[in-house]
């Protein structure tokens, strides 16, 4: 994540998302207790079941699932497989009317 500089990795699984780790994860179950990162499976320190929506969903779908479920970041899927991921920056970026949803996140 760091060599990327990414601030989350999508975990599949047969190429289905299963779970996610983002930066917050690896702080709060690995730097702040102490545990050896090389002593953890991603399973140990992902959050999950990981919320997706589907590829041909409109970006205003998109940003209201964000919101309802206070994320920030989305796994995009076709036929249940892994395609790509929504952040809440790509949405700002992509749609800027779309910002009062996305306050909801900033509550966070």
């Amino acid at each position: 994540m760091n060599k990327f500089d990414i601030s989350s990795v999508i975990v599949v699984q047969e190429k289905r998302p299963v779970g996610i780790v983002t930066h917050k994860d690896i702080i709060s179950k690995i730097v702040q207790t102490r545990i050896p990162p090389d002593a953890l499976k991603a399973i140990e320190v992902m959050a999950s079941p990981i919320v997706t929506i589907n590829e041909d969903a409109s970006i205003e779908e998109a940003a209201s699932l964000m919101a309802k479920k206070r994320i920030k970041k989305l796994a995009v899927v076709r036929n249940s497989e892994l395609v790509g991921i929504i952040t809440s920056y790509d949405l700002v970026r992509a749609a800027p009317k779309l910002t009062g949803l996305l306050d909801e996140l900033a509550k966070k």
